[in-house]
């Protein structure tokens, strides 16, 4: 189904294509994710998506901008929190966004994109990705006044693994593949404990 007429009017032509992306690469089959399909669900040619987005890489790496931003912020913790319970949420929070399936639409449509071109593997992630936002997290003042953390990114991408174990390959080849809240809960209190055990100043 297009986008209907009259919001079609009102959305600017940006706004309109990327509605259709959202609709075409992350609700839809796979199979059917095209730039044609999406000129055709938001009522224009190819040639005017063309004009706003160079190719469907850069269609692509619009969606994962708004995907990073969906995830919302997370502030530092404060002198006083429990380190713990914070940082049991922030894992499961960004652990939950990013196994949801519109995520994990998103992501296997990338990881097609970078076997067709590789030099995508060094391009540069959104600001605001969620293993730098986890280490700039560890990073805080609260957090190092307790806790002897050398190497923040590596520590966030350790706390990743953890929680995420051997579900990220199953998510990403098999698209009914779900990560249950509980599951997610469970993996993120064990690695939280684990590691802060490991990293408390004195022992």
């Amino acid at each position: 189904m297009q986008i209907p007429q009259e919001a079609a009017e009102v959305l600017p032509t940006r706004e309109r294509i990327l509605a259709a992306a959202r609709k075409i690469f992350l609700d839809g089959m796979p199979e059917h994710a095209t730039m044609d399909a999406v000129a055709h669900e938001a009522g224009m040619s190819k040639k005017t998506i063309y004009r706003e987005f160079k190719s469907q890489v850069e269609l692509l790496g619009a969606l994962l901008i708004e995907n990073v931003a969906d995830m919302g912020r997370f502030p530092a913790p404060e002198p006083g929190d429990d380190i713990e319970v914070e940082l049991y949420g922030v894992l499961v929070r960004m652990v939950s966004h990013f196994t949801n399936p519109r995520s994990m639409s998103l992501m296997r449509l990338i990881v097609s994109e970078v076997r067709r071109y590789p030099e995508l593997m060094n391009a540069s992630k959104p600001k605001g990705f969620p293993r730098e936002i986890l280490a700039n997290w560890l990073s805080a003042p609260a957090v190092r006044a307790q806790y002897a953390i050398e190497d923040p990114d590596e520590a966030s991408a350790m706390l990743f693994g953890m929680v995420m174990q051997d579900s990220g390959f199953r998510l990403m080849v098999d698209s009914n593949a779900t990560m249950p809240p509980h599951q997610i809960e469970t993996r993120a209190r064990r690695a939280v404990q684990i590691f802060l055990r490991g990293v408390r100043t004195g022992g």
